[in-house]
Parts: structure tokens; sequence; C-alpha cells
């Protein structure tokens, strides 16, 4: 899904919010440079004892050494994106979401994701004022950064600005069009827009991509039956 779809995003005229109940910032740790790795303990063997060595050997990755740097990126999301459509349930689901949000996250400069890991922080911690400046920073030496323009999104929508979230939900899903955190913010721009039809489109394109998550599943099903003519 790309931007075509919400052909009026730079022109939305923005009224008085409602009070409404948002997802809040993913709570999704930045991974670090030498993640802490379980060590599981060695299969007991005797010497009649056949060794298994499915059980010994770790899986078999994928080669992308073949592949450029935005190739292997795109194959990776890919396949994430495909097991994240069929995930069996919410736990599941969240992991395959973990792995999509760790590249969606790394910007590929360290210092880059250094400002953003602030501001996500203090966005956290209620700090909107840090958090603005950090993300700020983060746009204007990364523009092409989608995680930048998706975070950012979020605060101005913290912030009531709402023509300010639109305008950056657009930009990140125009750089990351599968970004589903960035078109749940976008439905609840629009919804406070009470441009309920564009808020379900944004919220079905959320729940084809990352059909378990719940804050879009049960926000979704409320506005479908409110444009049903049934109570909310």
């Amino acid at each position: 899904m790309g931007v075509a779809l919400f052909p009026s995003i730079s022109q939305a005229q923005v009224i008085p919010p409602q009070d409404q109940q948002g997802l809040p910032p993913p709570d999704i740790e930045i991974p670090g440079l030498d993640p802490d790795i379980e060590k599981k303990p060695e299969p007991e063997t005797g010497p009649d004892q056949e060794t298994d060595l499915s059980d010994v050997l770790p899986p078999v990755k994928p080669d992308y050494s073949h592949l450029s740097a935005e190739e292997e990126r795109t194959v990776r999301l890919d396949a994430l994106f495909n097991r994240l459509a069929s995930a069996a349930d919410e736990s599941q689901a969240e992991l395959i979401a973990e792995e999509i949000w760790a590249i969606w996250l790394d910007s590929g400069s360290a210092s880059i994701n250094f400002v953003l890991r602030r501001g996500s922080a203090a966005q956290k911690r209620g700090e909107s004022d840090l958090a603005r400046r950090m993300y700020d920073q983060t746009l204007t030496l990364s523009p092409d950064y989608a995680e930048g323009w998706a975070r950012s999104s979020r605060l101005a929508l913290e912030e009531k600005n709402l023509s300010r979230s639109l305008t950056e939900a657009a930009k990140a899903l125009a750089l990351e069009p599968r970004h589903f955190y960035a078109l749940w913010t976008m439905g609840n721009v629009f919804e406070q827009l009470d441009r309920n039809e564009e808020a379900l489109e944004a919220y079905r394109e959320a729940h084809r991509l990352h059909p378990q998550l719940k804050a879009v599943k049960d926000r979704l099903a409320a506005l479908e039956s409110a444009l049903n003519g049934d109570v909310l």
C-alpha cells in the first residue's frame, strides 16, 4: 500500500481532536550490539546412543552473500511479513514483529540510531520536548529513515498536531509501505478528523499486514460497527 490511497493528506483540515486512546509507542528495545545468547546444554550421548544432528547443529541460515545490503533487507522483510500474516496467535506474531522492528530501527548509522533511541526513551518517559528535539534531529540527519518519520508522527499525534502527524505518517509509508504502526497512527488521525472511511482503510491495511495486532483488530471492529449503523 502506498500513500496514493490517501490523496488529500497534505490538505487535511484539522478539527479539534476528540479524546481517543491510541496504541502507545512501540515498547521494543533497539537490539544491542552484543545481544545475550542463551546457551543450551549439550545433549547427553552415550557410547551406543545415536545422536540426532538436528538437535546439535544450528539451523541453516539463508545465504545472502550474493545480495546487496538493500536487497538482503527486502528479502528478509518479505519473509518476515509472510510469517507475520500467517502467525498462529498473538504471542507468535509479537516475536515476528520484533524481528521486523529490529530491521526498521536500523538506520545504517550508529549515531542516528542513538539519537532515535534517546527520542524514543524520552517519549516513553513523557518528556515530549526532548523527544521532539531528538526526532527532529533524526529526520534532519536522515530524511529517508522511515522509522524516524513514524516515531515523529506518533509524537505529533500526542502533541495534538494532527496535520503534522498525518503528513509524517504519509512520509513513513512512502518509504516503508508496510509500516503497520504508521498505518495505525494514520487511522487514529483520520478518526479524530472524522474521516472514518479513510481511517477504516488504514486500519484494514494494517490488519492485513499484522492480523494479530489486537489494538488494530479492536479499533477496526468498532469502526466497522459504527459505520454500519451500530452503536460503538
